[in-house]
């Protein structure tokens, strides 16, 4: 029996016997143990994760996070507790839900959550999480707005920042020799932001932006008409038109674009991380979209640690719960490599979390925040820690040796505002009705 509980056990004991010798009203002794023994003695450490059910990538972000905690919950024990990890649901994008879902998470004594579902629902999910002194971590949401939250170091993501998204926009169209440019977005935290950081970036290397229009995130489409906004977006006839949407929106964008598109005038198409999905692939004119270029973050190219959790990856079972079955329909692209990088961010995002709980001896969601840099950043004399090496991470923490996480997604060197600061993009092109892979962009 654990010490600390052998003795409240004592205490309970005696505590019960002068009160039955009183002759005083008490709860049983078992009911009493019971009692402290789950509000007290928690018999797991939870970790939460918010998906929304329709993103394309929501059903590998939860495998990537299941798959973490199985793994580590195989190989022992956290602070000698096991994982558990505690999902909740949003059926589509509905920013109403999300600070309810986190409040639901927080009620079950979870104390780090990750998000999913985009930018939107992290800062709604960020808002209660601050205030409640609840550890965030995304793998999906790239918005540079997330890395000016004031949030007291509790709010971190093992994706890019979008910021890196809109300059390699901007650099691809430069190379090309596209001098204006048109811009369609989301009104969001995500097109709002890759928006600006693209403007920002092109119109430095002497490009110019013509038009920018945006309109209103929607949970559907079905009854959204685009003309008016294609004409402002044609009317100065940029050579290049950048799209940043979701993929049924963007496939509504596209068609709108395709009465104002002939052999006088056929602006390219640029497009974003979010439009490669076949939502849009198959729901757009292929005649408007063939030929178009687009970005979308990817793990890194021939590296083993991405290797060794996609194998484990396409080998986990993946359980059959209806939440599951309603995004299972996932876009085979490029061999799902995409689709499965954001399983490697999420899953990194809970290895992460656990070796900065062991080189705290805590799972205090601020420890915890105090700690993520000195587990996961490059620094003199630690040591690397692969995918796979639970074991010899936690042996070489217990000793109170310093170690730094090569992840599944590439390296998780964050800065002070919690992101990371590297990252790789495919190039992605449409091509006989399919997207291949046109070429990949790293940074720093």
């Amino acid at each position: 029996m654990n010490t600390s509980v052998y003795s409240l056990h004592s205490l309970f004991t005696k505590y019960h016997r002068l009160m039955v010798a009183s002759s005083l009203f008490v709860l049983p002794v078992s009911m009493v143990l019971c009692l402290s023994s789950q509000s007290l003695f928690a018999q797991t450490i939870k970790i939460g994760i918010s998906i929304v059910t329709s993103d394309p990538t929501g059903l590998t972000q939860l495998r990537g996070a299941r798959m973490a905690v199985e793994e580590i919950n195989a190989a022992g024990t956290v602070l000698g507790k096991k994982l558990e990890l505690v999902p909740v649901y949003n059926e589509k994008r509905d920013y109403s839900k999300a600070k309810a879902l986190i409040s639901q998470l927080i009620s079950d004594s979870v104390k780090c959550v990750i998000t999913s579902g985009g930018s939107g629902m992290t800062l709604k999910a960020a808002d209660v999480a601050i205030e409640n002194g609840i550890l965030l971590m995304t793998g999906s949401s790239s918005s540079p707005k997330i890395s000016a939250l004031n949030d007291n170091d509790l709010v971190w993501r093992t994706i890019p920042s979008d910021v890196f998204q809109g300059r390699i926009a901007a650099h691809i169209m430069d190379s090309l020799a596209y001098k204006t440019a048109a811009v369609i977005h989301l009104d969001n935290a995500y097109g709002n932001e890759l928006q600006k950081a693209f403007t920002e970036s092109f119109q430095k290397k002497g490009g110019k932006v013509l038009v920018s229009v945006k309109y209103a995130d929607l949970q559907d489409y079905k009854n959204t008409e685009f003309k008016g906004l294609v004409e402002l977006l044609v009317k100065q006839k940029p050579q290049v038109i950048y799209i940043v949407s979701y993929g049924e929106d963007g496939s509504k964008i596209a068609n709108a674009l395709s009465p104002y598109i002939s052999d006088d005038y056929k602006p390219a198409l640029m497009g974003c991380d979010a439009n490669y999905n076949n939502d849009f692939l198959f729901g757009s004119s292929q005649s408007t979209i063939r030929g178009m270029m687009g970005l979308v973050y990817i793990h890194p190219k021939n590296d083993a640690n991405y290797d060794k959790f996609a194998a484990a990856l396409k080998a986990h079972e993946t359980k059959g719960d209806a939440a599951e079955l309603s995004v299972s329909s996932l876009a085979t692209l490029l061999g799902a490599e995409s689709t499965n990088s954001y399983g490697a961010t999420v899953y990194d995002a809970v290895y992460t979390m656990v070796y900065a709980m062991l080189k705290a001896k805590s799972a205090n969601p601020k420890d915890i925040a105090a700690h993520i840099r000195q587990v996961a950043n490059h620094k003199t004399n630690s040591q690397a820690i692969n995918v796979g090496e639970f074991l010899k991470a936690a042996s070489i923490l217990a000793k109170g040796g310093d170690i730094h996480y090569n992840g599944a997604s590439g390296s998780l060197d964050f800065d002070d505002k919690g992101d990371v600061t590297s990252g790789t993009y495919i190039i992605w092109k449409v091509h006989e009705g399919k997207f291949i892979e046109d070429g990949t962009i790293s940074f720093p």
